[in-house]
């Protein structure tokens, strides 16, 4: 058997506001509805997928102290690390600055609940 894609459990306090705002900022696809409790999306490629879980009182896990640069547990790859962040804010998603990380771009963003994401390239 061969592995071919990741799952991603994502903890929100509302389905119907995270899912809009997973498909208007990232472009993801509703592929399975267990509403009120759960909706699963995917990217594009269909390799990951994101399960929306409705949750209470959610608390966002602190990445641990590092000398690496890293302060989140997922990153998102982007081709175009500069247009995906100019189009994230212009539809005013909680974006970072852009960093420099010695061969490679990114910045943090963070969905409504608090779970936030690297965007590199």
């Amino acid at each position: 058997p061969q592995l071919y894609g990741v799952g991603i459990f994502v903890p929100v306090s509302n389905l119907r506001r995270s899912a809009a705002w997973y498909a208007q900022m990232l472009g993801l696809e509703i592929i399975h509805t267990d509403e009120p409790e759960a909706i699963v999306m995917r990217m594009n490629d269909e390799k990951v997928s994101f399960c929306l879980v409705r949750s209470d009182e959610i608390k966002q896990p602190v990445f641990p102290k590092n000398n690496y640069g890293v302060g989140q547990y997922f990153n998102i790859h982007a081709k175009d690390v500069e247009g995906m962040h100019r189009q994230l804010k212009a539809k005013g998603a909680d974006v970072g600055d852009i960093e420099d990380f010695e061969g490679f771009k990114g910045f943090s963003l963070t969905d409504p609940d608090g779970n936030r994401y690297g965007v590199t390239a």
